[in-house]
């Protein structure tokens, strides 16, 4: 009698040291390598969804106007991938799947795919709209680019560096930056006109500070959808 619970309470163990592991592997985060075979399955296959409807589009207006014509491919910026989010009743498959996610500023959708990473096959793509996840550094990168070849932007930030360090500002390499995802909704009563569509569309706001961590009082909104400084905020 004493063997057999020795041997069940064995087997109890080992069955619970399988569980475990297996909930080990899917919970683990994603490896360079699985990151790289994700985004590599997902865009391509955005690419080649673009690349179909772009056929049809010109198609349809070459038979309209028998002229050549073409359609741009949308912008699409990936964003990150992150281990699958299963359900409790599918943690013991012991499938080893990500999410791949990007951002199409073309028709501000936040696109999903679910990736295989076992099998390196796509197992599912979708579109969400108001979806608006935290940026990603070449976002931020593009976020502070599109307020430097704003003018009158450019010149607000000159004129602020000038006065929190005496020096002239030429560079963005001067500054240091961060950007979060804003949202209009946060700041109902002072967003302008032009911001109003935040959240909807992709806005970033930038907070800019020097070498020395002086805070500029300044942070400028910037719709990444549409490539324009929207509003600029005081402190």
């Amino acid at each position: 009698m004493m063997e057999n619970k020795i041997s069940l309470i064995t087997l109890s163990l080992f069955v619970a040291l399988l569980t475990n592991t297996a909930n080990a592997r899917v919970l683990d985060p994603v490896s360079e390598d699985e990151v790289s075979r994700a985004k590599t399955m997902a865009m391509q296959g955005l690419a080649t969804a673009n690349a179909a409807i772009a056929r049809r589009s010109t198609n349809t207006v070459n038979r309209q106007l028998q002229a050549e014509t073409t359609t741009p491919a949308p912008t699409v910026e990936f964003l990150r991938v992150q281990p699958h989010r299963f359900s409790k009743s599918e943690m013991s498959d012991n499938k080893r799947w990500a999410d791949s996610t990007a951002y199409d500023y073309s028709t501000d959708e936040l696109i999903t795919a679910v990736i295989d990473l076992d099998n390196n096959q796509v197992i599912s793509t979708k579109r969400t709209r108001n979806m608006q996840p935290p940026m990603v550094a070449s976002e931020i990168k593009r976020a502070i680019e599109i307020v430097f070849q704003d003018d009158e932007e450019r010149s607000i930030l000159n004129a602020e560096f000038t006065r929190l360090t005496g020096g002239t500002l030429t560079s963005i390499d001067q500054l240091q930056y961060k950007a979060f995802t804003f949202f209009a909704d946060s700041m109902p009563n002072v967003v302008n006109t032009a911001s109003k569509s935040c959240g909807a569309k992709r806005c970033a706001q930038l907070l800019l500070y020097t070498h020395e961590n002086i805070v500029f009082e300044v942070s400028p909104i910037v719709n990444l959808s549409a490539g324009v400084v929207t509003q600029r905020l005081g402190y």
